[in-house]
């Protein structure tokens, strides 16, 4: 979203331009008015002589005034390109606009601000907060900076909203509080001063390497992004994108444990290097509330599990766009050799299966416990050949769903990652057992081997990351290849 700003030179421009229309508008429609008058003969032989001079005389102050109608147009014309010149940055009523980029395009918003001076830069940010938050392509600690100012004046816009207990007042429509909870977590994370009151210690990243990428609060649900680790600086990043249930209330913290654990892993196989590795995890959509619903059978009091949202692929379709957009943007920033992978839980990795259909920017994929990513063979997606890895733990029934396509693990040129536990050896000779993940939500679990793989591709040490065969894997899940399940027989965990 740009910011609303119209220079002088512009201004008089647009003018100049009104008038030039108005001007093509009155000749032809005056012309017309002349041709009548003179035809009218009958008029003229019965007029007063005066009456004729004062008609003749109103004929040629109507087309002088239109001759210097067509000299002010250009004479406005004249002066937009001076004024172009001379006050480029000043705006209609004389004050002095904040520099803005030639275009749209991430790339050239980079390059735009690299030139920029400190001042201008100190300008755009004080004057524009929002759009400097939410603007692909920008560094990460300018839009850091921006989000947190944008944070505190959405929290002080509802202050009177919140109850002595700290939460949202009951009176609130639930959307309104789910997104003012909302609010309330991203100020627990990322504000010191809550560090010590608010139960965090599951998220290893410490207070100064968490960004606050994104927030949109315009409309519901709650938009954000986090970052963690130095994306402006590391040489392996992830975006990630979460599943059905995330909203920024419910899930946040729970997401930034997860992807602490994974950075953390990845960090560990690095040497211990955290410069290295930053994670951006996009809650930049409006992700599915439910995986499934009850529905009473008839009149019987009975009722069944069946399909939810989570089963609608229109949330999928609305967020890939700005997907693309972040990730183009991500690129944009890191360069073009950084490792950029993408990651994607449960419905998130279907929405990157749209998203990959389109961009170009990652080196690798990762997906875990997805339902489908719209694509029969990795030749769909525009990633390098063999560079697409699923993991589908035992017990994780969302993993051979087929909602979205054929499943994930019977893609053309998928890589399946082996479930099995196994040992490992870290740098500097520490040896560890990596145990099962079972289930949909344990793959980002601390000593899983299914966490140790997938950091394995985050780093692309790919001697780390174990495949397996699609028979295998069947034998080990204990459910058929080609299996065609049923309308959600069970719901495991609490999240998609």
């Amino acid at each position: 979203m740009t910011p609303q700003r119209e220079t002088l030179a512009s201004a008089l421009d647009r003018v100049s331009t009104t008038i030039a229309h108005a001007l093509a508008e009155a000749v032809p429609v005056y012309q017309h008015y002349t041709r009548l008058c003179e035809n009218d003969q009958s008029w003229r032989e019965s007029t007063e002589p005066t009456a004729l001079a004062e008609e003749d005389a109103r004929r040629v102050r109507t087309e002088a005034g239109m001759y210097a109608a067509n000299l002010l147009v250009e004479q406005l014309r004249v002066q937009a390109r001076a004024a172009a010149e001379r006050f480029p940055t000043v705006g209609v009523s004389g004050e002095l606009l904040s520099p803005m980029p030639p275009s749209n395009d991430p790339y050239a918003i980079r390059d735009w601000w690299e030139d920029l001076s400190d001042s201008d830069r100190s300008m755009v940010m004080t004057r524009n907060p929002s759009w400097v938050g939410s603007t692909d392509g920008l560094p990460m600690r300018a839009r850091h900076k921006a989000n947190l100012r944008l944070l505190e004046t959405e929290l002080a816009n509802r202050a009177h909203l919140v109850g002595d207990n700290g939460e949202p007042i009951p009176d609130l429509d639930e959307e309104d509080q789910r997104d003012l909870r909302g609010l309330l977590r991203l100020q627990q994370l990322f504000d010191p001063k809550f560090q010590d009151s608010v139960d965090l210690t599951t998220v290893t990243t410490p207070l100064q390497e968490r960004f606050l990428y994104l927030l949109d609060a315009r409309q519901y649900p709650l938009r954000i992004a986090i970052v963690l680790g130095d994306i402006d600086h590391a040489d392996h990043v992830v975006v990630h994108v979460p599943g059905a249930t995330t909203t920024v209330d419910l899930r946040l913290f729970r997401e930034a444990t997860w992807l602490s654990n994974l950075r953390s892993e990845a960090v560990r196989i690095l040497g211990g290097d955290t410069r290295r590795v930053a994670i951006l995890d996009w809650i930049g959509y409006q992700a599915p509330y439910d995986i499934a619903r009850r529905r009473a059978l008839g009149d019987s009091g009975a009722s069944v599990l069946v399909p939810g949202e989570a089963s609608d692929d229109q949330y999928a379709r609305a967020g890939a766009p700005y997907l693309i957009r972040c990730a183009e943007g991500v690129r944009a920033i890191v360069g073009p050799d950084v490792r950029l992978v993408a990651s994607g839980h449960s419905y998130g990795a279907s929405v990157f299966g749209l998203a990959l259909q389109e961009t170009d920017v990652f080196d690798a994929a990762m997906v875990v416990g997805c339902p489908g990513m719209f694509v029969t063979s990795i030749d769909q997606l525009k990633i390098p050949p063999n560079t697409l890895f699923a993991a589908v733990a035992p017990g994780d029934v969302v993993a051979l769903l087929n909602f979205f396509g054929i499943q994930v693990i019977q893609i053309a040129g998928v890589q399946i990652l082996a479930p099995v536990p196994r040992t490992t050896t870290y740098p500097g000779g520490q040896r560890a057992l990596l145990r099962l993940a079972v289930g949909h939500e344990t793959y980002y679990d601390l000593g899983s081997v299914s966490l140790h793989g997938l950091a394995g591709i985050v780093v692309g040490d790919m001697g780390r990351v174990k495949t397996t065969s699609l028979a295998w894997l069947s034998r080990i899940t204990g459910m058929a290849s080609n299996a065609t399940m049923p309308a959600i027989p069970i719901v495991v965990g609490s999240g998609g």
